[in-house]
């Protein structure tokens, strides 16, 4: 499918580039904190054969504009309703990877359901205290800021996947990093206080939480896999933060099962709070 790209104008101002692809169900992809949307390149492509794919770039990441304000998921949550009304997008999936995980926890906070058919939450926990740092993740004393970034690429693109990668993919994906320092500053001080664990119950929209078994994140996924009416957790035994790339093809295939499987019936509040964890 031809894919083009366009922008949308943020009710603050802000300008929000885009990419998309494909026709069919509407698909968002939301990439992690302070990178952009070429994390999606073994997603987009073969998602939109089948689905209509929207890949933005969160305000300040990629080819959206850099602004010093809103680097909180609450305004990203914001961004991506904007993006999603602007190109009038109905029954949308959203799947959001780490940061964009909470940005998805976050539209569903502030906006419910609105225009959402079902949301697939990527290797993000619930809250900081609910994860296991992987170790290692330290700068070695003899390592500079660069070989440091690169070597944890490779840790979280997994132990199989991350040792096969080329010098050149590395460098393209370290190279995605914005490295705008007023996104770092305010965005990690959301991260470090927002607490998910007690919207878990609340939310009433289909829930596929992907995770990689070798992720510091997998205890929040099972937390929100169990918590959340209905939701499944679908394990990548040879994934650490980054399952979407690391099993590109299982995740594609997984993601257009769950986009396409019939709606499920979602008790209101009030009713069962019993996720099941495949």
């Amino acid at each position: 499918m031809q894919r083009k790209s366009g922008h949308v104008i943020a009710n603050d101002g802000v300008r929000l580039h885009y990419d998309e692809a494909g026709v069919g169900k509407a698909v968002v992809l939301i990439h992690g904190g302070g990178l952009s949307n070429v994390w999606w390149e073994r997603n987009l492509p073969a998602l939109s054969r089948r689905f209509h794919v929207i890949a933005p770039d969160t305000r300040g990441c990629g080819r959206s504009q850099r602004t010093p304000w809103g680097h909180r998921t609450a305004r990203y949550a914001a961004d991506v309703r904007e993006i999603i009304h602007a190109l009038g997008l109905h029954d949308v999936t959203m799947v959001g990877w780490s940061i964009g995980a909470r940005t998805c926890y976050s539209y569903l906070e502030l906006f419910g359901a609105d225009r959402l058919r079902g949301v697939v939450l990527v290797d993000e926990t619930v809250h900081v205290s609910v994860h296991q740092p992987p170790p290692g993740s330290e700068q070695r004393p003899e390592e500079s800021e660069d070989d440091h970034r690169r070597r944890m690429m490779r840790t979280m693109l997994g132990p199989v996947y991350g040792p096969q990668a080329s010098g050149e993919e590395i460098d393209r994906l370290v190279n995605s990093a914005s490295g705008y320092a007023p996104a770092g500053k305010t965005l990690g001080a959301d991260y470090r206080a927002q607490d998910w664990r007690p919207l878990c119950p609340a939310i009433r929209v289909p829930v596929l939480v992907a995770a990689g078994r070798h992720s510091g994140a997998l205890p929040g996924c099972r937390y929100a896999a169990q918590h959340i009416v209905g939701a499944r957790l679908e394990l990548f035994q040879d994934s650490d933060h980054a399952p979407f790339y690391s099993e590109a093809d299982k995740f594609n295939r997984v993601v257009a099962e769950f986009v396409n499987d019939p709606l499920p019936e979602v008790p209101h509040l009030g009713g069962s709070e019993h996720g099941s964890v495949g």
